[in-house]
């Protein structure tokens, strides 16, 4: 078997002196007379957009590309009390729902757990499937724009608007990032409505006493 072609895949091909490099490492291989090497071997600059359609099969195909693996629950009551003041706003939020202070406190663990397995699965997946990483967190940061239009700072909106944002962002993120897997969204979702809580104007209204 002789090599004839050598594909240099490169992320993006917006320079000559790529081709300079190619030919004159090509020129030199040449010269080397090994025997599994073609008289006219070249080697050739490209972009992932020779295999356009192999590569969109692959990114549509939902699969385990990272998984996510649950936090420790110590690991839980140290990054609260690591972050006392985020957590202290969070609970203030969720004091507006007229739920007990237990039950305030463990829901908030919950939505931390589920914050720091997305975060957690999330800096794997970047190391791993960057292309996919950019997808996921684009869809998040879009959301989170809109967030503030949806359920702006002051307006009557209540718990029950969770599980509707949850909804909508898994959705965003499967038309965004088709290829990650039904855990990884419902984590991200999760952990996002947590880090929006703690961070952004993501509010509850005070229920009325029936």
């Amino acid at each position: 078997m002789k090599i004839h072609n050598y594909i240099f895949l490169v992320p993006i091909f917006d320079s000559a002196h790529l081709v300079q490099h190619a030919s004159a490492k090509s020129e030199e291989i040449r010269n080397k007379g090994l025997p599994f090497i073609a008289d006219d071997f070249k080697i050739t600059v490209a972009t992932d957009t020779i295999y356009a359609a192999e590569r969109n099969e692959v990114l549509e195909r939902p699969t385990t590309l990272v998984d996510v693996f649950p936090t420790p629950p110590g690991e839980v009551d140290d990054w609260m009390q690591g972050n006392s003041e985020l957590a202290r706003l969070a609970l203030g939020k969720l004091a507006k729902l007229r739920l007990s202070p237990a039950a305030q406190r463990s829901y908030l663990e919950q939505l931390v757990n589920q914050f720091l397995d997305s975060e957690n699965a999330l800096t794997r997946l970047r190391e791993k499937y960057p292309d996919q990483w950019e997808a996921a967190t684009g869809a998040r940061v879009r959301k989170e724009r809109k967030l503030v239009l949806e359920y702006p700072p002051g307006s009557t909106h209540s718990a029950a608007d969770v599980n509707n944002i949850v909804r909508s962002l898994k959705e965003d993120l499967s038309r965004q990032a088709p290829a990650l897997d039904e855990e990884f969204l419902d984590a991200m979702s999760w952990g996002s409505i947590a880090d929006w809580l703690m961070r952004c104007p993501l509010d509850f209204e005070i229920e009325s006493a029936s």
